[in-house]
């Protein structure tokens, strides 16, 4: 499937077939990212990419078995993973297949302590129907040398696109500033923050003693 939007960059949108070039473009893109690098706090900082990359993979396979539309913008130079209504990446049936079980162990099991906290949000802000079936944007990043382009915001318009033809709402996490800005400026609303690892690692990720932890904030976007 490919679409025009935006400034008329091409977007194209496949499923598996993207998934290894997804992934080293979300690697390059989340190398330093201060949740990521919270989740990573034990490897050091020259170790920390391979690890990042083995994760990464694993969760969008674990997405690739549940019907994740893997989207890129200009020849890969921004990629999102979008998951349709009523799929998700933790389906405790693929995460097996997937490998996340074993990347899990090799960094530890933190990501999963504000699932909850995301689940009560859903009740917040959506309607019982929409907790069960809304889009989520799992993750997007940019390539380091195509930054400052536009191309996030022409691939969040296309995100949009697809929950707008549908009539369902967006759910996403940001985990940094710049992210989150982004996002509002395309209409998200914040729902809540949530901090991890207080006490133990400053904001940018790395162990700090009574650090203020590093910050998700989650948000929705409704047609």
């Amino acid at each position: 499937m490919a679409s025009q939007d935006g400034n008329q960059r091409q977007i194209t949108c496949k499923g598996k077939e993207y998934l290894d070039r997804t992934a080293k473009v979300l690697t390059e893109a989340f190398v330093g990212d201060p949740v990521f690098t919270w989740l990573l706090q034990d490897y050091s900082l020259t170790e920390q990419e391979p690890v990042l990359y083995k994760f990464i993979h694993a969760l969008l396979t674990a997405g690739a078995l549940n019907n994740a539309m893997f989207a890129e913008i200009d020849n890969f130079g921004c990629c999102c993973v979008l998951m349709p209504p009523g799929k998700r990446v933790d389906n405790p049936w693929t995460m097996i297949p997937a490998g996340i079980i074993p990347a899990l162990f090799s960094i530890g099991f933190g990501g999963f302590r504000y699932s909850n906290v995301t689940h009560d949000m859903h009740a917040k802000v959506f309607t019982k129907a929409e907790q069960k079936k809304h889009w989520y944007l799992f993750i997007m990043g940019t390539s380091l040398s195509r930054r400052r382009q536009g191309l996030a915001s022409e691939l969040l318009v296309y995100a949009q696109n697809q929950a707008r033809n549908d009539g369902r709402p967006i759910w996403l996490e940001a985990t940094t500033g710049v992210s989150r800005d982004l996002y509002l400026k395309h209409g998200f609303t914040t729902v809540s923050e949530v901090i991890l690892g207080k006490g133990k690692v400053g904001s940018d990720g790395l162990p700090r003693k009574g650090g203020e932890g590093v910050t998700i904030w989650l948000m929705f976007w409704r047609p």
